[in-house]
């Protein structure tokens, strides 16, 4: 039976529902449409390819700390990087410069490698170690020149009344070579290992060889020249006591700077009163070494600063003449490869040499 009314009402409600679901139905039809539109737009949809055009790569963080491995507190190499970073700090803004001690030359590779340091102190013995994957280096590694900023030579010197006379008397003998690892100790015992000499070698740092030189607890030590100019080691062992120098073999010289890539060079008996006549020695260039990976603008940057500032950083100490203009290619190595923007700030001020 049909109840008159019911039939209508129930039509009404039926609409009432299909109303709201066409509503629905709208809706998520204007919203789906809306999504494709914009991943149309965006390159993202179905069948589409991303639209770059709008994408940048991200920008390579700035680098605001930079850190150079200098040498044993005192010597040559840690005297010079502390000049180094004191002058960049004032001149290049937003960048940190600070020195770390070391073991010198070797050691500053190693610590370059491992991500330790952003630039180092070393030698031209040293980096041809690196090259060549020679102990004290497990792996051939290759660090690349920033600038150079000096010269560095050794002569052995013994007691005025020793009765060694030659470095050949040397065989068996106490020698103080320098601090382990560092560019001086690893040159001198290629030296005596070419020439033959066997010794029994003491490593010690610049601050320890005096006092143990002088005590007499070695038979030899190497005294150190920069830029043909003794060390202030040097003075104090001549002012405790007469000493003399032993000359170094010619033939072996030659070697060392053919194999090493070092200088050859005279001692003049103005250096030291001990020294009467002129000594003939190799030296080995004194470098900054970078990995290939420094920013060329950073490196084009911290050479520049150096160079352009040169008399601050003679204020500070005067063995540092050697990284003026006239004079910082000069002590580049032809072997080994130079920073491209350290070659970019070389060849702006007329500088580079076809040699490197």
């Amino acid at each position: 039976m049909i109840i008159k009314g019911q039939k209508n009402e129930g039509v009404r409600v039926m609409f009432k529902h299909t109303r709201k679901l066409c509503v629905l139905f709208v809706v998520l039809s204007l919203f789906l449409l809306a999504v494709a539109g914009c991943a149309s737009q965006q390159g993202t949809g179905p069948g589409t390819s991303p639209d770059t055009s709008q994408e940048t790569s991200p920008k390579k963080p700035q680098k605001t700390h930079f850190i150079f491995g200098s040498s044993v507190e005192g010597s040559y190499g840690y005297l010079c990087l502390e000049a180094m970073c004191s002058v960049l700090n004032k001149h290049v803004e937003g960048i940190k410069f600070s020195a770390i001690s070391s073991n010198g030359g070797a050691e500053n590779i190693a610590l370059l490698f491992n991500g330790e340091i952003d630039a180092g102190h070393t030698n031209n013995a040293d980096i041809l170690m690196a090259y060549t994957g020679q102990e004290p280096f497990k792996e051939k590694l290759e660090p690349i020149q920033l600038s150079s900023h000096g010269a560095l030579t050794q002569i052995v010197a013994v007691r005025a009344d020793s009765d060694i006379n030659s470095i050949y008397d040397l065989e068996g003998r106490k020698v103080i070579l320098g601090a382990a690892g560092s560019g001086v100790a690893t040159d001198v015992s290629n030296y005596f290992r070419l020439a033959g000499i066997n010794i029994e070698p003491i490593f010690l740092d610049i601050a320890q060889t005096g006092d143990a030189f002088i005590a007499g607890r070695a038979d030899a030590a190497l005294l150190l020249f920069r830029n043909g100019q003794p060390y202030p080691l040097n003075m104090e062992v001549e002012a405790a006591m007469d000493v003399k120098y032993l000359p170094w073999d010619p033939e072996i010289n030659k070697q060392m700077v053919e194999i090493t890539a070092g200088i050859p060079g005279v001692i003049t008996p103005d250096a030291s009163p001990f020294i009467t006549e002129p000594i003939e020695v190799y030296m080995n260039p004194q470098v900054l070494v970078v990995r290939a990976d420094l920013d060329e603008e950073l490196a084009y940057t911290i050479v520049k600063t150096l160079v352009e500032n040169v008399d601050e950083l003679i204020a500070i100490t005067p063995h540092l003449e050697m990284v003026s203009k006239e004079n910082i290619a000069k002590g580049l190595i032809s072997k080994f490869p130079v920073h491209p923007g350290a070659v970019r700030y070389y060849k702006e001020i007329g500088i580079w040499e076809d040699r490197l």
